[in-house]
């Protein structure tokens, strides 16, 4: 994710109230000229992925353009044998990813216009992977499988087809500022439980009366829940009995009563919700102290507190929510992917473009810079440009590695997108009852998603 998109994982409301700090860019389909780049100074690394040279490619996505048309101008510059004549089109379908996904839906239903590469959530991917819309790719990326870490083959695969490249992975980390932790005397090595993450608190408010150690609203974003279930084990519906089962689910369970916990505990702020304001300012000033996250969060803390560049530190999740040793992920994260739909020629075209750009070390260096993304290929992470963090020094990837042996991602079916935004609603209305026992709640959810959805297998 970059800063000039809107983050992944945005909270499903039928508003679609998203994160307000984030300003998108123009929604008009931009196109990206050829550069005039020379080939002999540029190194070649072919894909062994055959098709004419000279397609015309069409991107789509959600908010700005800005980071997809650098890395095409990279991508021309640096591998001008596989690029030669391509062109390419930068088509913004709105501001949000269910603009995208809305936008795709008509398209497939038409049959015209459809993309070459679309970018989706993981939540989206199973929706049109189910039906047959996306590509198998997998034997045109085989190669280059092994040097991708587990991670991004995790979120790769759906249904033991690989449907997509990941753009980046979102993995859970725990953003924190050294400088008052050590002023309070928390080492953050030794917080595993969610009761020590409260002591912590506790022990960080001793020190700095009205600071907080994360923040929870009301009404959190839809990523909150959705990374303790992705790490507690959350089953939303079952396919061997056809039923929804979220109102029997230790896991769901778990996560709602986690977060009223917190709310209850007075070391998280519950006035305010990420990508606010107050949030910006409160992350700048030391309010909230520490934010347990998604890994896209390292591209947000250095604008919302430049002045704190090495003053925070990133390692892993404690178990919240019953998560195994804070195991899970932020909705998986989002990948590229192209529809069955299009022309031979033209998926080949698209696929020289993800490998070369996100498959390959040399790609990932390059995209590394550009879009702020963590490299997927191993042999890229230790690379000194990606390990010494210009913000967060070394600290940023070695969380991430480590992070990646708990990576999970939640068994996303074809409806997830109305799952997510009835889940939430019931977890909005359990936080404000007040209760610790969310039984009511998950019981009208499930009852929710029996009557609007069915079997989201047979929809």
């Amino acid at each position: 994710m970059s800063k000039d998109e809107v983050p992944r994982g945005a909270r499903y409301r039928s508003s679609r109230a998203i994160r307000t700090a984030i300003a998108v860019a123009s929604v008009t389909a931009v196109s990206v000229g050829l550069l005039g780049a020379s080939a002999s100074a540029a190194s070649h690394a072919s894909t062994g992925v055959e098709g004419p040279s000279n397609a015309a490619l069409t991107v789509q996505l959600w908010g700005s353009t800005t980071v997809y048309g650098n890395l095409w101008k990279a991508y021309k510059k640096n591998f001008p044998q596989d690029a030669q004549k391509q062109t390419l089109k930068l088509d913004s379908a709105g501001a949000t990813d269910q603009n995208s996904v809305s936008a795709f839906r008509l398209e497939l239903s038409s049959g015209q216009n459809i993309p070459d590469i679309i970018l989706l959530n993981r939540t989206e991917v199973p929706e049109f992977a189910a039906t047959g819309q996306l590509a198998n790719i997998g034997p045109l990326i085989q190669k280059y499988l092994p040097g991708m870490s587990a991670s991004a083959r995790a979120l790769m695969n759906y249904n033991g087809k690989y449907v997509g490249v990941p753009y980046n992975i979102n993995e859970k980390l725990w953003f924190y500022r050294k400088d008052m932790f050590a002023a309070a005397g928390i080492n953050v090595n030794q917080i595993k439980t969610q009761a020590q993450f409260i002591a912590a608190g506790k022990k960080l408010q001793a020190k700095f009366p009205g600071d907080y150690i994360w923040n929870i609203a009301s009404s959190p974003q839809a990523y909150v829940v959705g990374e303790l279930e992705s790490g507690n084990g959350t089953q939303i519906f079952d396919k061997k009995t056809g039923k929804f089962v979220v109102s029997t689910n230790p896991g769901l369970r778990e996560a709602f009563q986690s977060l009223q916990q917190l709310r209850a505990s007075g070391v998280v702020d519950t006035q305010f919700d990420d990508f606010s304001p107050q949030w910006e300012a409160a992350l700048a000033d030391g309010q909230v102290a520490s934010v347990p996250s998604g890994s896209w969060m390292a591209e947000f803390l250095p604008t919302y507190a430049p002045k704190l560049k090495g003053d925070w530190g990133v390692t892993t999740w404690p178990s919240i929510g019953g998560d195994a040793n804070g195991g899970g992920s932020e909705a998986g994260g989002p990948v590229m992917v192209i529809p069955s739909q299009i022309p031979t020629a033209d998926k080949d075209a698209a696929v020289r473009f993800l490998i070369d750009m996100f498959m390959t070390k040399k790609g990932s260096l390059l995209s590394y810079p550009i879009g702020n993304i963590v490299p997927n290929v191993v042999a890229a992470q230790n690379a000194p440009s990606v390990l010494h963090n210009a913000y967060f020094g070394s600290s940023l990837v070695k969380a991430y590695q480590k992070a990646s042996a708990n990576y999970k991602v939640l068994n996303y079916d074809p409806a997830a997108l109305q799952e997510i935004q009835i889940i939430n609603n019931a977890l909005d209305t359990f936080l404000a009852s007040g209760s610790t026992n969310p039984s009511s709640a998950l019981a009208t959810a499930q009852q929710d998603m029996t009557s609007q959805i069915g079997n989201p297998f047979k929809q």
